[in-house]
């Protein structure tokens, strides 16, 4: 009886820590300039699956206390659609020529003097014929004064990143 009065007490407690998470609209619309052209990549560009690898219980958690709307991992494949779409790419959604995919590996927060400092880190590939021909890690830091307007800054910040790496961009031409 008295472990499952136990049991019952952590149960509520797991369970009020869970729900004490505030729920962010980060609602991500690309708003950058970058100047990268995909219009003329030489094969079909497919953005493939993107996972989180942070192994958080929930995927939608931004950081503890914050839940995205949506998985992390949706929102950043979301977001680099509409940065590829941004430098006129078309993607396909069945089997491109090249696949972009990759992980989230961490998410984190630290207080900065105009706000919230959050820095996403993304594991990112480029696969064509089914094997690796651009590897890279890729760090997107946003400060702001709440966790959603960070989170917006540092996928913008992600994709120009990405948009700026010379070595990815040789690989599809």
């Amino acid at each position: 009886m008295k472990l499952r009065s136990l049991l019952f007490v952590l149960a509520t407690l797991f369970g009020a820590a869970a729900m004490a998470a505030e729920q962010v609209n980060v609602n991500y619309q690309y708003d950058g300039n970058h100047r990268a052209d995909f219009s003329r990549v030489r094969g079909s560009l497919q953005l493939g699956e993107f996972s989180d690898e942070r192994g958080l219980a929930d995927e939608s958690t931004i950081v503890e206390g914050y839940q995205a709307e949506t998985g992390m991992s949706d929102l950043l494949r979301n977001a680099l659609i509409q940065g590829f779409e941004h430098g006129d790419a078309t993607l396909v959604e069945g089997e491109g020529d090249f696949v972009v995919s990759g992980s989230l590996t961490s998410i984190e927060t630290a207080e900065a003097d105009d706000g919230i400092q959050l820095t996403m880190r993304v594991n990112l590939q480029l696969n064509r014929g089914g094997r690796t021909i651009w590897q890279t890690n890729l760090f997107g830091r946003g400060t702001a004064e709440d966790i959603a307007t960070a989170t917006h800054a540092a996928l913008t910040r992600l994709i120009r990143e990405l948009m700026n790496d010379d070595y990815f961009l040789i690989e599809l031409q």
